[in-house]
């Protein structure tokens, strides 16, 4: 008791959007409850990034019996025989080669395990406990670590499924939040941001 700092509700820290190092905790297949298969990424901050190790601070700090990577460090990548899904899962893997030297891709997905790479991170709308939409950052896509200086914030995942650029999720949000709404239910009805 006397050794935690005290933290009051909502307190906490959040990852910078955009790119970042990420080194790979973990890789393993995983197998949906449809069936579908996918591999399974876990990764945390990694590099000289300011935010080095914040899931395992996360992970770390989880006290539960059932511990495990938070959901925004982890990326399920299918694998398919279809082409779109091939070409996905080589482009992840042809990352991880092109951002470690020396590195071959043999099949084996314990062989990704320390491997770096740069993760794209953005963010995409929830409905909270409450009913209400949030909005939390996910781990959206992967990159060679040569272009992780290009990497810009990706498109804000909304409720309904669309997408809309970082900056006009900003403007939207800002100018709903500074509109005086009156009772109009059809408008309330229609934000797709907290109030």
């Amino acid at each position: 008791w006397e050794e935690v700092k005290p933290m009051e509700f909502g307190e906490y820290e959040t990852l910078k959007l955009g790119g970042h190092e990420v080194v790979i905790k973990s890789a393993e297949v995983y197998i949906g409850q449809t069936g579908n298969k996918s591999l399974k990424v876990c990764v945390d901050i990694a590099g000289n990034d300011i935010q080095k190790g914040f899931y395992q601070k996360q992970y770390n700090d989880n006290n539960n019996s059932d511990k495990k990577w938070a959901n925004g460090s982890t990326k399920y990548v299918t694998i398919k025989d279809e082409e779109k899904c091939v070409a996905i899962f080589k482009g992840f893997i042809t990352a991880v080669e092109n951002s470690n030297a020396g590195y071959k891709w043999n099949f084996e997905e314990n062989t990704l395990v320390g491997k770096k790479i740069c993760g794209v991170y953005g963010l995409e709308e929830y409905y909270n406990q409450n009913g209400d939409i949030g909005a939390a950052t996910k781990l959206k896509d992967f990159r060679s670590l040569d272009k992780l200086a290009d990497i810009k914030i990706p498109k804000v995942k909304l409720i309904d499924g669309t997408y809309i650029e970082y900056e006009e999720y900003l403007n939207r949000k800002k100018s709903y939040n500074n509109e005086t709404i009156t009772a109009n239910n059809d408008i309330i009805d229609d934000l797709p941001f907290e109030l």
